[in-house]
């Protein structure tokens, strides 16, 4: 569907940054107002939630709302997305969004969650997050993370992400095969090529979903170490 560079722009400004998108401090609206408008096509929903959300987050971050981009990353985290997990870890064990105040135990559950596909980044900033607890914080932590766990874990929520992909780009697999055309609404006005659409979504599905299998990480919070480990479920 997209066959130029800025329609493909379009797709990859959903992903949040590595460093953390709750890092980012909006105490002013002149800070809100940097860089261009944020866009997120809204088909996007339908395909990679998670991605959509994030998106949504950045938003309102934006727009110095940093309440309802709160509420976003916990739509993201709904359909496993690790950026939006760590960010919500960040967002509490450092209280950098403004109107969210410093939960230790709660933002070390976030991390601890994040750091599920192994992501040496997410692991270190857990591991950091965790030194600054006490014990009691970090018991605190283990009874949250299990409750995030049943929701947010990969075993619950990437499988919920990776059905919806499924059913969703399948349409778009078989347009391809037969050399039709698709449309997301948002991504172009008009019905693009297929097989453009189908590779490009099925890469972007690759990277969101990639350390996925056979990593689910259950349990207590105990490092080894200094990184994150639990018991190991297939």
């Amino acid at each position: 569907m997209m066959r130029n560079r800025n329609a493909w722009a379009l797709l990859s400004l959903i992903l949040l940054s590595t460093a953390g998108l709750a890092s980012i401090r909006t105490a002013s609206a002149a800070d809100a107002d940097q860089g261009p408008p944020i866009y997120c096509p809204d088909g996007l929903e339908r395909l990679l939630p998670g991605d959509y959300y994030a998106c949504r987050a950045r938003y309102h971050l934006q727009r110095n709302n940093p309440q309802q981009a709160i509420s976003m990353l916990e739509h993201a985290s709904y359909w496993a997305n690790k950026d939006a997990q760590h960010s919500l870890g960040l967002a509490y064990s450092q209280g950098d969004l403004q109107g969210t105040p410093i939960d230790k135990p709660l933002g070390l559950a976030w991390l601890a969650l994040a750091a599920e596909r192994k992501s040496r980044g997410f692991m270190l900033d857990y591991t950091r997050a965790r030194a600054k607890c006490s014990e009691d914080e970090i018991a605190r932590a283990n009874e949250l993370y299990v409750q995030l766990l049943a929701k947010y874990g990969d075993h619950v929520a990437g499988k919920r992400a990776m059905r919806r992909f499924d059913r969703e780009v399948e349409q778009i697999d078989v347009a391809t095969n037969h050399g039709g055309s698709a449309y997301i609404s948002g991504f172009a006005p008009m019905p693009q090529a297929a097989l453009t659409l189908s590779r490009q979504l099925h890469e972007q599905a690759d990277d969101y979903f990639q350390g996925l299998h056979g990593t689910v990480m259950v349990g207590e919070l105990t490092p080894t170490a200094g990184l994150p480990a639990g018991d190991e479920h297939n």
